[in-house]
């Protein structure tokens, strides 16, 4: 541990009692991540003062020090959550383990509670697949297959586009009811192509991105070709991500006036489509996690 660690672990009498506000400042994340962790995992305070005040011990930081270190080595907050409860090794689901069966089982509910156009019980599926198994899985064992063939449907006439929004929705109201750990380090900016509207890949590759304990900006859809330079050339990332759906759409893009930064490219739209020297395109979000991080 280094002496900056040292200290900050002996700064805390081990008869201290710290508040949430306390605690969500020593571990990097926020109290609505502890609240959260406290509901769903047990990881919450075992004090509480006179007028139902609640009061974490230096045991319970501790605890939750080590759920912090585990999801930020890519452990869902569940299994770190369990493994820390247990005092046990980590007992995790590992990107692209997940049964076959039950993601198959999961994405009917999904399409169920979507047909029935039932906003909490889509949220409610998403969230606990995201709890069990982490961003990647979810996204490429549960949602891409699901939204695979719902933008089928939506492409014929008459498909019904409500329940291709109510699910855009649902997913993102997913991602923001289990906050991560509070991202660290150098900030990777995330943009979408000019005209580009889809930027639900940059939503869920954000959300992966701060498990691992890696932060990011994201300037959202439609970002115009200036805008773009100008956010590179201010902020001088380590990484950007520009995604686009379309050829035409990633033309769009000025790849060679994005310097300074390492060029990252994602979605079908960079297929055929020539990039400048060091760019990389990236094809799921599970190789672009491990590139950004």
């Amino acid at each position: 541990m280094s002496r900056t660690g040292q200290a900050a672990r002996e700064a805390v009498p081990p008869e201290a009692v710290l508040t949430p506000a306390a605690v969500a400042g020593r571990l990097g994340v926020a109290v609505a991540t502890l609240r959260s962790w406290d509901r769903r995992h047990g990881l919450g305070p075992s004090s509480r003062e006179p007028g139902r005040h609640r009061r974490y011990t230096v045991a319970d930081l501790r605890r939750l020090e080590r759920v912090v270190h585990l999801v930020r080595q890519g452990v869902p907050v569940a299994s770190a959550a369990a493994t820390v409860n247990a005092g046990s090794a980590p007992a995790t689901t590992l990107p692209g383990r997940v049964p076959d069966r039950v993601a198959s089982r999961r994405r009917r509910s999904l399409r169920g509670a979507a047909e029935k156009l039932d906003p909490d019980a889509f949220r409610r599926i998403v969230v606990a697949f995201l709890d069990r198994h982490g961003t990647v899985d979810t996204w490429q064992k549960l949602l891409v297959p699901f939204l695979q063939e719902l933008g089928e449907r939506c492409a014929e006439p008459g498909g019904p586009v409500e329940v291709e929004h109510l699910a855009t929705d649902g997913i993102i109201a997913a991602l923001h009811a289990i906050p991560p750990a509070h991202a660290t380090g150098a900030p990777v900016l995330l943009a979408c192509a000019p005209e580009e509207q889809h930027s639900l890949p940059l939503e869920v590759l954000r959300h992966a991105l701060a498990e691992r304990g890696r932060g990011a900006i994201s300037l959202g859809a439609r970002v115009p070709a200036r805008s773009l330079v100008t956010a590179v050339g201010t902020r001088a990332p380590a990484a950007t991500v520009v995604w686009a759906h379309s050829a035409e759409l990633a033309r769009r893009v000025p790849a060679a006036d994005l310097t300074g930064t390492r060029l990252f490219v994602a979605g079908p739209g960079w297929t055929g489509v020539s990039l400048p020297d060091g760019a990389r395109r990236l094809h799921d979000l599970a190789e672009a996690v491990d590139a950004l991080t």
